[in-house]
């Protein structure tokens, strides 16, 4: 189960000032006022669903000298704890309606085999933007899935059901990948192997030493949230930018990601890394990047792109620096077009064409 097609924004992140200038096909756009909003913290609407999301008990409490860590989400609680892992979680229900949302999720179904949205309510009985709440997709193999999902078919799949603790269970066919397993009625998990379904079961059943999750509660905030590994960003990047992937290895540690995609996309980046002085130079690196990107938007006639990029700012802190960066709907249609045509069978015209119908309308 490839891992790839979830870290697409990721990608830009990082690589996106020296991608721009390398684009051979840059056309002028119609000047359209960006319609962004950082997430840069929880909103109470945010805070008061997290609260009622902590429905897993504590876990046990086998150090009396140690404070017990309260209720916790299950979502979070079983995503692997290894700080290595990159892990992202989309708000199926806050970004449904959002263009960008729907590319991500439908290119995450589709990484997995999954044609498309009605094939899986088809097949499951499972409407992924009805019955579907968040998807939390790991480069561990692992995806989580939430929501109702008490009225799922998962007795249509091949294979042979077998249980896994007290709540959970696996359905698998010999050979055939990925392994879907269910906990309780709310869980849905999808697994590389059996191997990783097993093991968020035992997560989630505390039969395994409790350890802080990937992703802490406090940080679920956003339309997609998340934390990234430097070896996995700097892998996406290695080809086409092997000197910025040598230097994310050797200066961060994290990325810790916010994004809100109601309009065009906006992304807040906490950029840790063990070396203030190589986390420092990085910081200023791609805060010169970014400028160069933005003379060259306006060289381009790029309007829309040039506000966008006004809005992007580098901003130092001690050890880490802070990244707000803004993307197109157009960019991120064009980048995700390949997966969305490719699984959709999607025949719409590319965006450049939609643009010129609707001029010559105008005309």
């Amino acid at each position: 189960m490839r891992h790839r097609a979830w870290l697409l924004a990721a990608v830009v992140l990082l690589g996106l000032a020296a991608w721009l200038m390398s684009r051979g096909d840059s056309k002028a756009t119609a000047a359209r006022k960006p319609r962004v909003e950082f997430p840069r913290h929880p909103k109470i609407p945010e805070q008061e669903r997290n609260r009622r999301r902590l429905t897993l008990p504590p876990p046990p409490q086998t150090d009396p000298s140690v404070e017990r860590p309260g209720r916790r989400d299950p979502v979070l609680t079983a995503l692997p704890t290894d700080k290595a892992t990159s892990a992202l979680v989309f708000e199926a229900s806050a970004i449904k309606e959002s263009p960008a949302g729907k590319l991500w999720l439908d290119c995450m179904l589709a990484e997995r085999g999954m044609d498309s949205f009605d094939e899986l309510r088809d097949e499951l009985g499972i409407d992924v933007l009805e019955d579907i709440d968040r998807i939390a997709a790991t480069s561990g193999g692992l995806v989580v899935v939430s929501g109702q999902l008490g009225s799922a078919r998962l007795s249509s799949l091949r294979g042979s059901r077998r249980a896994h603790g007290a709540r959970g269970a696996l359905f698998e066919e010999e050979g055939r990948a990925p392994v879907v397993g269910l906990w309780g009625d709310g869980l849905l998990l999808l697994g590389r192997d059996a191997e990783a379904v097993e093991a968020a079961i035992d997560r989630l059943e505390d039969k395994v030493p409790p350890a802080p999750p990937v992703i802490p509660e406090w940080a679920s905030y956003g339309d997609a949230y998340g934390v990234l590994s430097a070896d996995d960003l700097a892998a996406l990047l290695e080809e086409s930018q092997p000197e910025i992937a040598e230097r994310l290895r050797g200066a961060v540690s994290q990325v810790e990601l916010h994004i809100d995609a109601s309009e065009d996309v906006a992304i807040v980046a906490d950029v840790t890394g063990p070396v203030k002085a190589d986390i420092d130079d990085l910081g200023k690196t791609l805060g010169t990047t970014l400028s160069l990107a933005r003379l060259k938007a306006q060289t381009d006639g790029e309007e829309e792109l040039t506000e966008l990029l006004d809005l992007a700012r580098v901003s130092p802190r001690e050890g880490r620096f802070l990244l707000d960066l803004a993307l197109p709907l157009p960019m991120i249609q064009k980048a995700m077009s390949r997966c969305g045509a490719r699984y959709r069978g999607d025949t719409a015209p590319p965006v450049e064409e939609e643009r010129e119908g609707e001029a010559g309308e105008a005309r």
